[in-house]
């Protein structure tokens, strides 16, 4: 789900995460976060279909701006790992 990341949503992910000490931005980026084209990098996708899987509801997104970011977590690589199943098998 894309959404926007709200002030509540911020400090909810930074307690969660055990970020309450540590930087939120470092060098100018959101600590825990990939863009979209980071993540198609990482993972071998082409960044249209890491779009695609945003807007299919596979992978969470977050909107900050007109930037979108991908947390980086497990649950998220797992889901982009299904997602790239689910379209390989189509």
């Amino acid at each position: 789900m894309n959404a926007l990341m709200t002030g509540r949503d911020l400090i909810i992910y930074i307690l969660k995460n055990g970020l309450e000490d540590k930087p939120v931005i470092e060098n100018g980026r959101l600590v825990g976060f990939l863009t979209v084209e980071e993540a198609a990098l990482k993972l071998g996708f082409g960044v249209n279909t890491v779009r695609t899987m945003i807007d299919m509801g596979h992978v969470d997104s977050v909107s900050i701006g007109d930037a979108v970011y991908i947390p980086v977590n497990t649950d998220v690589i797992a889901s982009i790992e299904t997602a790239r199943i689910c379209l390989i098998r189509k």
